[in-house]
Parts: C-alpha cells; sequence; structure tokens
C-alpha cells in the first residue's frame, strides 16, 4: 500500500476511546450489534457465541470496539485476505444507537486505515462493501479516500429490514497499486473501464486497455478456469482453485436459470483468453456492475476484475446514494428513476 504523509488523525468526544477488542468484550460486542440491528432481521452477531467464532477464532479478523465509561458501545472490523488473497475488508461497523450521531462511525473508520497503514506486513487492497440504504456510511467513506467501482443490486442479506440490501464495493484509493498491465474488455465496454478508472486518478489510465471484441463461446476447459460455485456467488479463480460447477454454456445457462439470488462474477481483465467469457454472460443475462483494480491476486500478482451481475428478477430496486455513486450508475449505463433528491443524497429507482 501507498504511505501516506499524515495518519488519520483521531477526534474522539470527550470520554470516548477506541481500543482492539478482547475476548472478554465478546458480550458487550453481541449488545451492541442486538441494540443496532432491527430485531426481526437475522443478523448473526447478536448472538454471543457468533461474535466469538467470528472475531475471537477467525486469525483473518481484527475487531475494535470504541468504548465509554467502561461499556462498549461501538464496533468494527477488519477483514484480511477477504474475497481474494491480500485483500482486506472494512467491515462489521455498528453503534449503539444511544450514541450515535456522535462521530464514531468516523473515528472507527480512521482507526482502523491507521491500523493498516501502521502494519509493515500489509501492503495489499482496502476496500469495503456500503450498503446503498445508509448514505452516512458512503459519505464516511469517501470521505476518507474511498471511492465506488462497482454496484451490485440486492447483493447483500436484508440485515437492516426485510429485503436484501444493494451495495457499492468501495476502494481505498491510496492502497491501489499504479503498475501498468494490459486490460482485456470488448470495445464495446471499454467506456465504462476508462470512466471508473479516471474516477480514481488519471494516473490510472496509463494502463493499456485492449478492446478485444470476441462471439466464441468459452470452451469447458475456459469455465473450469474461471468459474466455481460458492455459497451462492461465482467466482473466479485459477485451475488449481475450487471444483468447478459450470464447465459448458448449457450449464451456465441452467444454473443460472435454476439459482433464485443474485450472482456475481469477477473475471480477471488482464487474461486475454477470458474475453470469451462475455458474450455469454451477456446472453445470459449478466449486465456490468464495475471494473475493479487490483481486484485479484493470481500466483502473487495483483490482477484487475471486470465484473458482472446476474438479476433474479427485474422487480425495481431502491438505492439511496451519494453522487459519487450515482455518478458510476450513470457510467455503468444502468436505467433509474429519480424518487427523491435529498441534501446529502439521491433516492433512486433502478
Amino acid at each position: 500500500m501507498q504511505t501516506v504523509t499524515r495518519p488519520f488523525t483521531p477526534d474522539l468526544p470527550s470520554g470516548y476511546v477506541v481500543r482492539r477488542a478482547h475476548e472478554t468484550d465478546t458480550p458487550a460486542i453481541a449488545r451492541v450489534y442486538g441494540a443496532a440491528y432491527p430485531s426481526a432481521t437475522d443478523y448473526p452477531l447478536v448472538e454471543a457465541s457468533a461474535v466469538r467464532e467470528t472475531f475471537v477464532e477467525d486469525d483473518a479478523m481484527a475487531a475494535f470496539v470504541a468504548e465509554t465509561d467502561g461499556r462498549v458501545v461501538g464496533v468494527a472490523a477488519v477483514e484480511y485476505d477477504s474475497f481474494d488473497e491480500g485483500n482486506a475488508q472494512i467491515c462489521k461497523l455498528a453503534v449503539h444507537p444511544d450514541h450515535q450521531g456522535r462521530g464514531l462511525g468516523r473515528e472507527l473508520l480512521k482507526h482502523r486505515l491507521n491500523v493498516l497503514h501502521a502494519d509493515p506486513t500489509f501492503d495489499g487492497l482496502v476496500y469495503s462493501a456500503a450498503v446503498t440504504s445508509h448514505p452516512a456510511s458512503q459519505h464516511n467513506l469517501i470521505a476518507r479516500g474511498f471511492e465506488p467501482y462497482s454496484v451490485h443490486k440486492h447483493l447483500q442479506e436484508g440485515y437492516f429490514g426485510p429485503d436484501a440490501e444493494s451495495e457499492a464495493i468501495m476502494l481505498y484509493t491510496p492502497s491501489i497499486g499504479y503498475a501498468e498491465r494490459d486490460v482485456y474488455v470488448p470495445a464495446r465496454y471499454r467506456h465504462i473501464v476508462e470512466r471508473t478508472l479516471a474516477q480514481a486518478s488519471l494516473d490510472l489510465l496509463g494502463r493499456r486497455i485492449r478492446t478485444v471484441n470476441t462471439v466464441t463461446y468459452p470452451t469447458a476447459a475456459q469455465l473450469r478456469m474461471a468459474l466455481s460455485h460458492e455459497a451462492g456467488f461465482l467466482w473466479e479463480v485459477t485451475p488449481e482453485g475450487s471444483e468447478p460447477w459450470a464447465e459448458t454454456k448449457s450449464e451456465l445457462l441452467a444454473a443460472v436459470r435454476d439459482d433464485d439470488e443474485h450472482l456475481m462474477v469477477p473475471i480477471d481483465a488482464n487474461a486475454r483468453q477470458l474475453v470469451a467469457l462475455y458474450e455469454p454472460l451477456e446472453r445470459a443475462g449478466f449486465y456490468p456492475a464495475g471494473f475493479i483494480p487490483d481486484w485479484l491476486t493470481r500466483e502473487g500478482e495483483q490482477r484487475d476484475a471486470f465484473v458482472f451481475q446476474h438479476p433474479p428478477t427485474e422487480a425495481p430496486t431502491t438505492m439511496h446514494v451519494v453522487e459519487d455513486v450515482k455518478a458510476l450508475l450513470d457510467v455503468l449505463g444502468l436505467e433509474y428513476r429519480v424518487v427523491a433528491a435529498h441534501d446529502r443524497y439521491w433516492e433512486l429507482e433502478l
């Protein structure tokens, strides 16, 4: 990760501290999640046993708490090797309702970024999946150097209400490497890649973008290399990765038809042979959801991902998004209707 000259300066309200979570905090953390999430949802971390399993027993998780008068009132985490090797996800934020509106979410974000900056063993990509029903979290991330790179409808479970949540993948731009490498995308999608990269930094446009068109259906070997099924998603893997679940075009189409949830395909945009996947994905109803630099790691090298998404239904989806995310929707060409324009965010129907 590139070094930033100054770490983020803490600005905690008087009487509050942020520290690393301890195992003895487990019951108090569960109570914070229980107070912050609606009781009608099935958010798992309202149970102390789930908190212990997630934060204490998982070496990939680093949890932090906000405390006042000896009571835990906020919690947040960093998940290392999240989504792919080398990435770190800013996640699991919750502040007790009695202590919201005091900047604790902002301070927990700054604290985690400072921890990552100070860690000499970490030099990977930092990202967060911001639900679009919480514009304040989007503002918080953008103010700290994050930018939106992809948007996914109904991809996260409905922990804040009865419906599944839409989310924007936000990247911490100082963590993006600027190595020049070939990017292979069909010509009709070049504007998405260029505009998405330009949104973060003009330096990223130094990468060479190959405008490769193809109508060739993927071979079984190519699909074996590119697709596997896990937890309701399509993941991009290497030949040595997980067992494939769709090896032919017909199997891919059957999987899309039979699955009643949103699917996501991050394709290695630096592998020329994988352009053969674009045509069948498009025909099966997938649409481009974004272009994410450095999203994948293959054999120790960072790789870019061109992300496709498949919606199981075309029912209208409501999103509350800030200006930056709305601009990304325009780049992606997604149609939407402005339901209401508020002071700090837009309410859209996709």
